[in-house]
C-alpha cells in the first residue's frame, strides 16, 4: 500500500510537472486583425473577449483551426487564421523628421509699390482731335474720346 501511494505521489507529480512545462513553451503569437475571444474552439461559443490588431498573445495550443491563448484579461479560443508568429503588426511608419533649414524663412514685409495687374492703367487715355478732311469745307471737327467718336459742327 506504501508503495501503490508512493506511485501515485510520483505520477502526480510528473503530471504537474509536464503541466507547467507546457506553459513555459507557450509560443508568442500576434493577432493579424480585430478578432473575437471565445470560450470554446468555435463560433458556435460565447465570446469573452476582443483582440485588437497587433497584440501579443500566447498561444497555448491549438485543435483543429483554433487556439487556446493566454493574454492579460480573459483567456479563450481565437482563430488561427488571425494569429500570426511574425513580428506584431506595424502601422504605417512614422514620417522621417523635418529637415533642418539652417535659414528661417523671412518675415513678409510691406511694399509700398505693390505690381499693378496688366489692365490696370493709372491715367486713362486724353481725348485726342480726329484730323478733318481737306475736302471738307464745314467746320466740324471730331474727337476720340473715351466713349467713342465726338463730332461738334457742320
Amino acid at each position: 500500500m506504501a508503495l501503490s501511494k508512493k506511485l501515485m505521489a510520483g505520477g502526480l507529480a510528473a503530471l504537474a510537472l509536464l503541466a507547467t512545462a507546457g506553459s513555459a513553451f507557450a509560443a508568442p503569437a500576434y493577432a493579424t486583425g480585430n478578432v473575437n475571444v471565445r470560450s470554446g474552439p468555435g463560433t458556435g461559443y460565447a465570446r469573452v473577449d476582443v483582440l485588437t490588431r497587433g497584440e501579443q498573445v500566447d498561444v497555448q495550443y491549438c485543435r483543429g483551426s483554433w487556439c487556446f491563448i493566454e493574454k492579460r484579461g480573459p483567456d479563450g479560443w481565437v482563430s488561427a487564421n488571425y494569429l500570426s508568429r511574425s513580428g506584431g503588426w506595424n502601422p504605417t511608419p512614422p514620417p522621417p523628421p523635418p529637415i533642418w533649414n539652417p535659414r528661417p524663412p523671412r518675415p513678409p514685409q510691406w511694399d509700398p509699390y505693390p505690381p499693378r495687374p496688366p489692365h490696370w492703367n493709372p491715367r486713362p487715355p486724353r481725348p485726342q482731335p480726329w484730323p478733318t478732311h481737306p475736302g471738307n469745307s464745314g467746320g466740324s471737327v471730331c474727337f476720340n474720346g473715351p466713349n467713342g467718336y465726338f463730332c461738334v459742327g457742320n
